[in-house]
Parts: structure tokens; sequence; C-alpha cells
């Protein structure tokens, strides 16, 4: 009896953690939905795009952005349960945090490459972005390997 009850707790614990961690990814991906979004009006208008349209795609970007932005919740929940079962959730976690800082690196160049975000600190912001970015799907990546040699090593 003694065992179940750790074993359920363990289990709470565990999908406890894994919806505080989708809830941090839905923070970064609310911020990252607005950021898209302001990067894609402004390139709009920075081309020279038909004013009269810009309102439809504000509104159906917003609509698409926030589905994906829900789908990104529910991947991320499921994704972090899997790593917990796995044992690998730490890597999974960097992965998904690495293609959101990559994504915020994509959207500050644009932004710096139109000329409207001016400042040496916008460019160590892009630099950091990109660097967090690169070295978080690094590691994960390079953790995902080890683990897997090492899995096949003991089988």
């Amino acid at each position: 009896m003694g065992l179940d009850s750790a074993s359920s707790k363990k289990k709470y614990y565990f999908t406890f953690l894994a919806y505080l961690f989708s809830a941090v990814t839905a923070v970064i991906g609310i911020l990252l939905w607005f950021t898209i979004r302001e990067t894609l009006m402004v390139t709009l208008t920075y081309v020279s795009f038909n004013f009269w349209s810009l309102p439809a795609i504000d509104n159906f970007s917003f609509l698409i952005l926030g589905i994906a932005w829900l789908i990104l919740v529910y991947f991320s929940y499921y994704y972090y349960q899997k790593g917990f079962k796995d044992g690998k959730v730490l890597s999974k976690i960097l992965h998904i945090t690495g293609v959101q800082s990559l994504l915020f690196f994509v959207c500050k160049i644009i932004m710096i490459s139109t000329g409207l975000v001016t400042g040496t600190s916008n460019y160590f912001i892009a630099a950091a972005e990109c660097f967090v970015g690169v070295g978080f799907i690094y590691y994960a990546t390079r953790r995902n390997r080890e683990e897997m040699k090492d899995n096949s090593l003991t089988s």
C-alpha cells in the first residue's frame, strides 16, 4: 500500500511540474504571439502593402497565431509529460524554449532590418536570443544523443 501511495505522489508531482512548465511555455508563447503579430504588421506596412487589407490581415493573423499558441500549450504539456516518463524532461524543455528564443531572434532581426528598431542594445538582445536559442537546442540535442548512446550500450 505504501508503494502505491509513493508512486501516486510521484505521478501527481510530475503532472504538476508538467503543468507548471507548460504554463511557462504558454507565457513565453503569448509574448511570442504578440511579437510575431507586431513584426508581421510592421513588415506589411514597410513593404507598402494595401492599406485597406491590413485590418483583415491583422485579425486573421491574430486568430491563426492564437490557434498556434493553443496547439503549442497542449503539445508542450504532452511533450513534457512524455519527458518525465522517459527521464528526458530537461532536453524537451530546452528544445521548446530554444525554438521560441530563435523565433524571437527572427522577429528582432526583421525589425532591425526594416530600420524601425535601432540602437546597440537591440543588437545585443538579438545576439543573446540567437545564442540562447542555438545553445538550448544544441545542448538538448547533445543530451538526447548521449542518452541514446548510453541506452544502446546498456541494452
